[in-house]
């Protein structure tokens, strides 16, 4: 017994040195290899670690873009025409709007290092923004007070004297349905790309020349200070209870994008706009009820001169409003989403809007989805959009991915044999869906809450990417590991190779290329034989060329040869 102890113990001894030697050399193999050139290591970095926009989503992507590159004059993928309709929420502000911020989540959250493509999006859906059949509808339905609108669809009309022709300035009083998206879309615009050219005196020039006035041409100059400016003295002159979209009627979904627009202002500009909005909307908001603390639900509108909420429960408002206040209100919203989920969904699958959902499936299942990417129910979002590729005939046009416009989209009369609702109008399928689709968990609310600072505007970035050969599914760059990453995939132009550059490189530092994981060699300033398909450019620039028969992913890596350089 002793001698079996003496070996026992023996070997405890002999088995502890052994593991305590090979934990040592464990360490300084772990620790001498940080000291080994880091040129071989570059192929671990793996660009599935990042985020990439799907086939599909990369087709929302480029229907948007589609719609922004459209010649002046051109809504024909973009339903009525005719000042009426603009009072619908399938509206030309509202579509390219909402097509603006799904290209501003996709940026952000797929390609940060991919500016100009967005970039040049943003500014011609702006620029769209104020074309004149945009937001010419004003001039006529501001001369009504449609909150007396009567079920046989007759209405209350009250006019002044000094309204003769209506109010022409879509943006001066109420319409903050209009003036609201377009402050937010300038935001957006500055903090995204860190340009400033709408702080230009007169960028943002509205022309009015209609025969009828028998005049000159009327010209209404703004800019991003003097539209933040105008929208914030009327949230205070109306004592914070919310701007009116028309005459008399406040609704909450519209006056959520002004305070997301005044968030933007506020970040930079350095002023405070938006702490006092919230503020002071949010206590109107649950003092008036705005939403039902019982049925968890977004009012209708406030009828303002006889301070009426007019309840509801509708799921484009209740989608709507909530997607936006989440950016700034996030823990409420998700509290109340399980019950607007639960009131909804089944309902809207079945392809019956049913007791609890507006007059028209369409904008209930296109907002509703949105509201369910921002809060993460995946699942939700993942069975919406399956049931709108099922049902809403997904059409690809040009490249893009897009659900067309269906004949009588603003009731609920088109049913497939199955009984289930097919409408589509076009603010669901030209953007909703797609955006929708896009919106990863907390979208929004990252843009908002955690934007880019000023180092992210001098991070390598590509450019020059030609638009109709190539997609760009993903671009991003790893400041911790000092990487880009870029993905291509072919676009609707077949072409055999196709170019792209990478700007913003340190001419200090050697960079390795990796190509679907194979390093091709090793890229700097000072080396006299980069690899094939790259040519580094006397401006510091690095354009590579590749062959696009099918999808490729890029890492570029800088490698230094030791920790301390590190």
């Amino acid at each position: 017994m002793l001698f079996r102890s003496l070996i026992a113990g023996f070997g405890r001894t002999l088995r502890h040195r052994m593991l305590v030697g090979f934990r040592f050399i464990a360490v300084w193999i772990g620790v001498t290899s940080l000291a080994i050139p880091l040129v071989g290591h570059a192929d671990r970095l793996n660009p599935t670690d990042y985020p990439a926009l799907s086939t599909k989503q990369m087709g929302h992507v480029r229907h948007m873009i589609n719609m922004a590159n459209d010649l002046p004059g051109d809504f024909s993928l973009m339903g009525q025409m005719d000042p009426v309709y603009h009072m619908s929420f399938h509206a030309y502000q509202f579509q390219f709007a909402f097509a603006h911020y799904a290209l501003a989540s996709a940026h952000y959250h797929y390609t940060p290092a991919h500016r100009d493509l967005y970039q040049d999006a943003s500014a011609r859906l702006i620029k769209r923004m104020i074309y004149k059949d945009v937001w010419d509808y004003w001039a006529h339905v501001s001369k009504y007070d449609i909150t007396g609108r009567t079920e046989e669809g007759g209405e209350n009309v009250w006019r002044t004297e000094d309204d003769e022709y209506g109010w022409i300035d879509p943006n001066i009083k109420k319409n903050i349905m209009y003036s609201g998206h377009l402050l937010q879309m300038v935001g957006l615009h500055e903090t995204l790309f860190d340009d400033h050219r709408y702080d230009q005196p007169g960028s943002l020039m509205f022309r009015y020349a209609p025969p009828e006035y028998g005049q000159d041409p009327i010209e209404m100059k703004y800019d991003h200070d003097r539209l933040t400016t105008v929208i914030f003295d009327q949230f205070e002159e109306g004592h914070f209870r919310g701007i009116e979209c028309e005459r008399n009627a406040v609704y909450a979904e519209c006056n959520q994008h002004p305070i997301l627009g005044l968030m933007s202002y506020d970040l930079a500009h350095g002023t405070s706009f938006s702490p006092e909005v919230k503020r002071n909307f949010k206590k109107v908001m649950v003092e008036r009820n705005y939403i039902d603390p019982e049925t968890k639900t977004t009012m209708y509108f406030l009828k303002v001169r006889e301070d009426e909420v007019i309840p509801a429960t509708y799921a484009w408002a209740d989608g709507w409003n909530g997607h936006a206040q989440h950016v700034w209100d996030k823990q409420f919203i998700e509290d109340i989403y399980p019950h607007q989920q639960r009131r909804y969904i089944p309902s809207m699958l079945e392809g019956a809007p049913g007791e609890d959902m507006g007059y028209t499936a369409s904008f209930d299942f296109g907002w509703f989805a949105l509201l369910a990417s921002e809060v993460g129910d995946n699942e939700t979002v993942q069975t919406m959009t399956d049931y709108a590729d099922a049902h809403f005939n997904p059409t690809w046009m040009d490249g893009g991915l897009m659900y067309p416009t269906t004949a009588d989209y603003l009731w609920n009369s088109m049913r497939d044999e199955k009984g289930l609702i097919q409408n589509v109008g076009p603010v669901t399928g030209n953007v909703l869906i797609g955006f929708a689709r896009i919106n990863p968990a907390d979208g929004l609310w990252q843009i908002y809450n955690k934007p880019f600072d000023k180092s992210h505007f001098a991070d390598p970035y590509i450019t020059d990417v030609e638009y109709l050969e190539a997609s760009v599914t993903q671009a991003v760059y790893d400041a911790e590991k000092d990487a880009l990453i870029v993905t291509l995939a072919p676009g609707p132009v077949k072409s055999e190779a196709t170019s792209f550059t990478v700007r913003q490189m340190d001419p200090k530092k050697r960079y390795t290329l990796i190509k679907d994981g194979k390093s091709l060699g090793e890229i700097s300033a000072s080396r006299e034989s980069p690899p094939p398909g790259t040519e580094w450019r006397p401006d510091g620039s690095l354009r590579i060329t590749t062959d696009l028969g099918e999808p490729h992913s890029f890492v570029l890596k800088a490698t230094p040869t030791n920790v301390a350089a590190r």
